[in-house]
């Protein structure tokens, strides 16, 4: 049948895609910068009181914040549409 979606099924989609790029950065990146990047960027903590609660220097933190950044941005790329 030429309508069937079964065929694309195995295809992923799009947001899946996405989803399996993120866990492959954040299984890339030492806990510490993942920890970091998690507080900072997704829960709003500021890099001072992230540095408390992880116990590690405010300079080592935004280190680490950069390290995981630049990972994110790297798997990212690999999202994007490639043109020939």
């Amino acid at each position: 049948m030429e309508n069937d979606p079964a065929p694309l099924q195995h295809l992923p989609q799009p947001a899946d895609r996405v989803w399996r790029q993120f866990l492959a950065a954040l299984d890339e990146l030492p806990a510490e910068a993942r920890a970091v990047l998690l507080l900072h960027e997704v829960f709003g903590i500021d890099i001072e009181h992230t540095a408390a609660a992880l116990g590690l220097p405010a300079a080592a933190c935004r280190q680490r914040l950069q390290r995981a950044q630049a990972c994110l941005r790297a798997h990212a790329r690999q999202l994007e549409p490639k043109t020939p």
